[in-house]
């Protein structure tokens, strides 16, 4: 595996939460829980069983091979953003510090990029990119995999008629799923590969509503079971890692908010951030991007 990218992209702002958010910021409010959580489902060890405590401690040791950054490594691998006004689904919005309730001239970030590190023998060397923010393009969440170019292109006499890489994408919400990127072969005598989708859909496969995130967990309730519920020495860790990340953003210059348009992507310091290790974020309104390869 080449590098991992984790996203949980909202077109809402901040709504009737300003009080609340102004306080918080995308850091707390999302990548502390909803985002950890993902990563640590995405990179445990399986679980000896499908109870609480196994899967809970196996989220728990993925947890503690993530070593607290410093201040420069906060500086290196971490970006924070604040939307501008822009357009959202055709209509114009504000801009986070025009919002009702936001003080003038705040600095809370309403998106956070980071590159997270696992300092274990399985992700060695493999980033984790998680990014989350408000009023961007689409509301949509995945995990997205992405492998490595193989060592020898047999399939291309240049660089440039070299196959993209493999990749799974994950589908949390709004359509749950699955999708794998990969090449295949048109047919013909010509040797000439295309990029393909296989795509797995939930809605599409079965019939019936699916349940709502916050109603499973309601029932998980009721019913006294603790699986997807965060354990205490659980929520200790991910404080852990996260606490280090917001005393060196109190430590570094604050970036020139507002720097990105609601409707985007995002910052582009975003982009930067994996473009220095050569890679680089799925758009978040992309859903097939298929490239003809002549060989």
């Amino acid at each position: 595996i080449d590098y991992v990218e984790i996203t949980a992209a909202e077109t809402l702002g901040v709504e009737r939460r300003a009080a609340f958010y102004e306080d918080t910021g995308a850091l707390r409010d999302m990548v502390t829980n909803h985002l950890l959580q993902l990563l640590t489902l995405t990179a445990m060890e399986p679980p000896v069983a499908l109870d609480a405590n196994a899967l809970r401690d196996q989220k728990v040791q993925l947890l503690r091979a993530m070593h607290p950054m410093t201040v420069d490594e906060v500086k290196e691998r971490t970006v924070r953003g604040q939307y501008a006004a822009g357009t959202i689904d055709g209509r114009p919005v504000p801009g986070y510090r025009a919002e009702a309730g936001v003080k003038a001239g705040s600095d809370t970030e309403t998106y956070a990029a980071i590159d997270f590190r696992i300092d274990n023998w399985r992700w060695e060397g493999v980033p984790f990119y998680v990014r989350t923010g408000k009023r961007l393009s689409q509301r949509h969440t995945e995990v997205v995999v992405h492998f490595k170019r193989t060592p020898q292109a047999l399939f291309a006499r240049a660089p440039q008629q070299d196959p993209e890489p493999n990749r799974i994408a994950l589908r949390i919400q709004p359509d749950e799923g699955i999708t794998i990127d990969f090449a295949a072969k048109r047919p013909g005598d010509a040797l000439r590969a295309i990029g393909v989708q296989a795509d797995f859909s939930y809605a599409e496969s079965f019939v019936g509503k699916v349940p709502s995130a916050y109603a499973t967990l309601l029932l998980d309730v009721m019913r006294g079971d603790p699986t997807r519920f965060t354990r205490r020495d659980e929520v200790d860790a991910e404080w852990r890692i996260i606490t280090p990340i917001e005393e060196g953003w109190a430590q570094l210059p604050a970036p020139a908010f507002p720097n990105y348009s609601a409707g985007g992507d995002g910052p582009a310091d975003a982009n930067a951030l994996l473009g220095r290790g050569g890679h680089h974020w799925r758009p978040i309104a992309e859903r097939a991007c298929a490239r003809d390869l002549e060989i």
